[in-house]
C-alpha cells in the first residue's frame, strides 16, 4: 500500500473501517491484523466484532467431508482419505483440504462457528474459517454405537458447550445406565484433562434434543428427551405427531433459526412436513410447512432421504443426495436448485457462521 493510501485510510472514520473490513472473511482479516497497530485495534475492536457476525449470520457458509470409508468400524485400523471443503450460499468455493485418518469421521455442527469432528472416541473443535482444529480431552468410553453427542453454543455466555452420552453397563443385572458428561468451550481458553464435567442427574431413557429409540418403550409424552444448556437438566418434549413415530416415518430434528423442529417424512404420498416447536414451556407444536416431494427435480421415493440443514431468506436449504443442494422457497413453494458440486449421497454436509474463537491446546 502506498504511503498517499494510507493516509487516506487513516483520515476514514472508524465506521467506515469496520464496514470495509467486515467483508472479508476471517481468515483474511487475521492477516490484517499484522499489518499495523491501528489496523489490529480496528479489527479486535468489539463494534468491528459484532459488525463482523451480523454480516456473517446472513452469509453462512457450508462445510463438507467426503471420507472413503462408508461406515464406522472400530475394528477397522486402515487408514481412509477425508476431503473437506467450504463453499458460500451460492456454491463458490472457498477452501479444499484432505488427509489420512483412521476409522470414520463424524460432524456434529453447532448452529455457530465451530464443528465438532469425532474419530473413534476423539473429539475434536474445528473452526472452518480459520481452518484450525484442536484435540479435546478423552471422554468416558461407551459401547453404544455410533457417537451420541451434541455441540451448542451459547450466546448469553458467548461459550460452546460439547454434551456425550455413555453407558455403564451392570454386569450383575444386564443393564445399562445412560450418563452424561459435557465441557465448557470458551474463546481462546485452554481446554485440560479436567475439562469434562459429570452430571450428576442421569439421562432418562440436550437446550439438545434427541428422538428416543423405541426400545427403551418411552410413553407418548416421552418420545423426546431435551437437555437445557443453560441449567443442564433434562426434561421431555411431546411429539406433535405420534402416528408418525408409530408408523416409522423418517424422522430427524433440527434447529432452524433457533428453534426445534421436527422433520417427519411420508412414502406415500412422498411429502415432508415441517414441525416448529413455537412454544417450548407449554410445549405447543404448529405444523409450519408441508412440502410436496415429487416437485423436487431427481426425486426418487425408493431412494432419496430428505435433510433439511437451515432456513435463510425465506428458504430451506435441503440435503436430497443428489450432487447438488436445493432450495425451497416457504413462499412460493418451488424448489431451486443449487450449483452441481459432485456431491456423493453420504457427503457430510454442515451450516457454520465465520468466526474468530480459538481454542489453546
Amino acid at each position: 500500500m502506498s504511503k498517499l493510501r494510507k493516509i487516506e485510510m487513516a483520515k476514514l472514520p472508524l465506521e467506515i473501517k469496520s464496514n470495509i473490513f467486515s467483508r472479508l472473511p476471517v481468515k483474511i482479516i487475521g492477516k490484517c491484523r499484522c499489518v499495523s497497530k491501528d489496523w489490529l485495534g480496528i479489527l479486535t475492536d468489539p463494534y468491528f466484532l459484532q459488525l463482523h457476525l451480523e454480516r456473517a449470520q446472513k452469509d453462512r457458509q457450508f462445510l463438507f467431508l467426503d471420507q472413503s470409508a462408508d461406515h464406522d468400524d472400530k475394528e477397522d485400523n486402515r487408514r481412509q482419505v477425508a476431503r473437506f471443503f467450504t463453499t458460500n450460499m451460492e456454491g463458490v468455493m472457498q477452501f479444499r483440504a484432505r488427509g489420512l485418518v483412521v476409522g470414520y469421521m463424524y460432524m456434529i455442527p453447532s448452529g455457530h462457528g465451530l464443528v465438532c469432528l469425532v474419530n473413534r472416541g476423539i473429539f475434536y473443535a474445528f473452526n472452518p474459517s480459520m481452518k484450525k482444529i484442536a484435540r479435546l480431552p478423552k471422554a468416558q468410553p461407551s459401547t453404544c454405537g455410533g457417537v451420541d453427542a451434541g455441540f451448542g453454543y451459547i450466546q448469553s455466555t458467548k461459550e460452546y458447550k460439547l454434551v456425550h452420552l455413555y453407558n455403564i453397563k451392570n454386569e450383575e443385572a444386564l443393564e445399562y445406565t445412560i450418563k452424561c458428561e459435557i465441557m465448557n468451550l470458551s474463546d481462546g481458553g485452554v481446554v485440560s484433562s479436567n475439562s469434562w464435567k459429570q452430571l450428576e442427574n442421569e439421562c432418562p431413557v440436550m437446550k439438545f434434543y434427541w428422538m428416543v429409540w423405541e426400545g427403551c418403550n418411552p410413553t407418548e409424552n416421552q418420545l423426546i428427551v431435551s437437555l437445557d444448556l443453560e441449567t443442564e437438566t433434562f426434561g421431555f418434549i411431546p411429539h406433535p405427531h405420534v402416528t408418525s413415530y408409530v408408523e416409522g416415518n423418517d424422522m430427524f430434528l433440527v434447529e432452524l433459526q433457533g428453534q426445534l423442529c421436527l422433520v417427519d417424512t411420508f412414502a406415500y404420498p412422498p411429502v415432508t412436513n415441517v414441525w416448529i416447536l413455537k412454544d417450548p414451556v407449554k410445549k405447543i407444536w404448529v405444523k409450519e410447512y408441508t412440502i410436496d416431494l415429487t416437485k423436487l427435480e431427481g426425486f426418487d421415493d425408493e431412494l432419496t432421504q430428505i435433510f433439511i440443514l437451515g432456513y435463510l431468506n425465506g428458504e430451506l436449504t435441503i440435503n436430497s443426495q443428489q450432487e447438488r443442494l436445493d432450495f425451497y422457497n416457504v413462499g412460493s413453494r418451488f424448489f431451486r436448485k443449487g450449483p452441481n458440486l459432485n456431491l456423493r449421497r453420504d457427503t457430510g454436509i454442515c451450516i457454520y457462521t465465520e468466526t474468530f474463537f480459538s481454542l489453546k491446546d
